[in-house]
């Protein structure tokens, strides 16, 4: 089968190259899917650069995530072939979504709520996973409260934006530009605060009264989570996502006393099956309420991935980037 693929970490545009991959029978609960598209996430960026703790080493074969068909099961699987599902792929095992068929475990292979186009369901599972657990799991967002969304235009932040206010949050996102500002406010987010023109920390507060913010969003790190701290409410929570800056957040544990706040730290990975099916039950319901949804930034050709996954480097999307496999 064709797959994309990098033989040593660099810039992907300039490292990826197309392979000829043999895709090995899935075993025990593993299933084997014919992809029909991919998502792009930050996470294919970092590990082509060598700078994502799942792959310590090449060869790299990213695509998290897809959607498409099972073609063949494992002996422990509980999927059927021809099942069409939404999946995560074993990436760090060499069987990415870049390609035209990949290996997906159990867990994260799972229903395409109704009437949900293969684009949007391509880049549905990991954003509104991460999203879920942390909002809901670990943040326990509550109706009427402020939620501050760190780099809201990007598919982690977007995702956030729009399950924020299916529950009934206040949200604040930032933004790097005004046309990202403005993707932010037709996602639903009641205030934008363009970064590059005023200061997180001040806006958040002028916004709430001074209160600041009872939660925050943060898939960027850096500086972004250092403005969070400066305007986080009395007993807020920041949910730790990622470090798209670059840097993780550099926590004070003695502003963190002080200020008597929680950093919460948020990994889908990190559920029972049991409870990473009772959550996409309840994303399914909210999707087809028509409540939540994934905003396509631009759809490229399996031939155009390195482009894609360079546009993703270069932060230009605005939402999620999607690669068309077959």
């Amino acid at each position: 089968m064709r797959a994309w693929g990098a033989t040593e970490f660099g810039e992907p545009i300039d490292i990826l190259q197309m392979e000829d991959r043999v895709l090995p029978a899935p075993e025990g609960p593993l299933v084997e899917i014919r992809i029909d598209a991919a998502g792009v996430g930050l996470p294919d960026v970092l590990m082509l650069q060598g700078n994502y703790p799942a792959v310590a080493k090449p060869p790299i074969a990213p695509g998290q995530e897809v959607v498409g068909t099972v073609t063949r099961t494992g002996p422990e699987s509980n999927l059927s072939v021809g099942d069409r599902v939404m999946a995560s792929t074993m990436f760090p095992m060499g069987y990415g979504g870049f390609a035209e068929y990949c290996l997906a475990g159990p867990v994260m292979a799972l229903p395409i709520p109704k009437g949900m186009s293969d684009h949007q369901a391509a880049g549905f599972g990991t954003p509104y996973h991460t999203a879920y657990v942390g909002l809901i799991q670990r943040g326990n967002l509550q109706a009427g409260q402020t939620l501050l969304v760190l780099g809201g235009a990007g598919s982690s932040g977007s995702a956030a934006i729009m399950l924020g206010k299916a529950m009934g949050a206040m949200v604040i996102a930032t933004a790097s530009s005004e046309e990202k500002a403005q993707f932010c406010r037709d996602l639903g987010a009641d205030h934008v605060i363009n970064y590059r023109e005023k200061t997180i920390r001040h806006e958040v507060k002028a916004i709430t009264g001074g209160e600041g913010a009872h939660m925050v969003y943060d898939p960027v790190g850096g500086s972004a989570y250092d403005e969070a701290t400066k305007c986080i409410a009395l007993h807020g929570q920041i949910i730790l996502i990622g470090y798209g800056s670059g840097s993780w957040a550099n926590v004070d544990p003695l502003h963190t006393v002080l200020r008597s706040y929680s950093v919460v730290g948020a990994f889908a990975a990190a559920r029972t099956p049991e409870e990473t099916r009772q959550h996409h039950d309840h994303l399914v319901e909210l999707a087809e309420a028509g409540k939540i949804w994934v905003p396509v930034d631009k759809v490229f050709s399996f031939e155009e991935t390195p482009q894609a996954i360079d546009r993703v480097a270069k932060g230009e999307m605005l939402g999620k980037v999607i690669v068309q496999v077959s």
